[in-house]
């Protein structure tokens, strides 16, 4: 009882903070760590010419 209990919460608590924190790392890894631009050149609006 008490082991079901223990690794219920354990693994309650450790399979959001994983995924919470490879969400955080995605998002941070748009942006240039140096001038604060994103790393991925979006395409232009269409209609638009460059």
């Amino acid at each position: 009882m008490v082991v079901d209990l223990v690794s219920v919460a354990l693994f309650g608590g450790l399979v959001p903070g994983f995924l919470l924190g490879l969400f955080a790392f995605r998002v941070k890894s748009r942006w240039c760590p140096h001038c604060g631009g994103p790393t991925m050149s979006s395409p232009p609006p269409a209609g638009r010419q460059p």
